[in-house]
């Protein structure tokens, strides 16, 4: 019987699977412990909003910073997948399949075609952009927007570089949460794209952080630059009497408490923590801003309302508006 290392593996390689299921456990447990966390309404609507700014950013880049650790020496981060730690904004642990799932619901609710002009409003760390070069044709072509300077340099250094047809640009427009040092206020900022560029907008969780006057100004700008029968995807967090319902029941993962017609805010001193809007005023606005006359509503998870279109939809709610 021997008593030596398996054929084909040495010690070192033992040890270098040990490692790596060791790396493996641990990942599965801090993401096992922060969508928990994400999970409770003490924990999203009343301790996070108390925290500095500065805190909460600091604290999220050190929880992460294990993860990055094991990924970068187990080679396991893909190319184009930024680190977790600089990750602003969605889920973390499952980038690149929320990003798979978000282009799979675009071709399926809002008609996205490989020749398609994309204009990515919020295009943060690149989620949606990584699927969409393999997706993209020659004909097609992507513009993404963002206010983090940090996202925009990352996404044109890795992304861009890459893909001629890929463009990234930044919005220096300011937001308390995102983007403190801005010049610009987003109601004043006009995108720098001609009118009737693009085939389809697309801001996903970019309204729950934005307040009306600078949503309104956003719409106008997306109906200029949407080509006629272009298509407007962004998500929101709609309030109305089934929403208001199982917030009070406790069942959503976020309970809004100020009531500031016609948004709904945890934390009165930084709104854009995370907001909420009547679903009546967000339809109407579509209407008068002449976006569409009529929108399609999916209602996501985050309300405590049951999955109702399947694995990988959006916990947020989905409206989808032709120009």
């Amino acid at each position: 019987m021997s008593i030596g290392p398996e054929p084909g593996r040495t010690r070192s390689g033992q040890h270098h699977f040990s490692m790596k299921a060791l790396g493996d456990s641990v990942v599965v447990a801090l993401n096992g412990a922060r969508d928990w966390l994400l999970g409770q309404q003490w924990f999203t609507s009343t301790l996070l909003p108390a925290l500095p700014r500065p805190v909460r950013w600091g604290l999220r880049r050190l929880y992460f910073l294990p993860s990055d650790v094991i990924d970068r020496f187990s080679g396991r981060r893909a190319e184009m997948i930024p680190p977790k730690s600089k990750i602003f904004t969605g889920s973390v642990d499952d980038f690149q399949s929320s990003g798979t799932e978000l282009l799979m619901r675009l071709v399926r609710v809002a008609a996205l075609t490989p020749d398609a002009v994309v204009l990515d409003i919020g295009s943060g760390m690149g989620r949606l952009a990584v699927p969409l070069t393999s997706y993209l044709d020659r004909a097609g072509r992507y513009e993404g927007l963002d206010v983090v300077p940090s996202g925009v340099r990352w996404c044109t250094a890795n992304i861009a570089s890459k893909h001629p047809n890929f463009h990234f640009t930044l919005a220096d427009v300011f937001n308390k949460e995102y983007h403190p040092g801005g010049r610009l206020k987003a109601a004043d900022y006009d995108f720098t794209y001609a009118d009737a560029t693009f085939d389809i907008a697309v801001l996903s969780s970019v309204f729950t952080h934005m307040l009306p006057a600078d949503m309104e100004h956003y719409i106008e700008e997306i109906s200029r630059v949407l080509k006629p029968g272009g298509r407007c995807y962004a998500t929101y967090q709609l309030v109305n009497e089934e929403s208001l319902r199982l917030m009070r029941e406790g069942r959503s993962d976020t309970r809004f408490k100020h009531h500031i017609a016609p948004y709904w805010t945890v934390d009165e001193k930084v709104p854009e923590l995370s907001i909420g809007y009547d679903e009546q005023y967000v339809r109407s606005l579509f209407e008068r801003l002449g976006v569409s006359a009529r929108i399609e509503v999916y209602y996501g998870t985050w309300s405590g309302r049951p999955e109702a279109y399947g694995p990988g939809w959006e916990s947020q709610d989905l409206v989808v508006a032709v120009k």
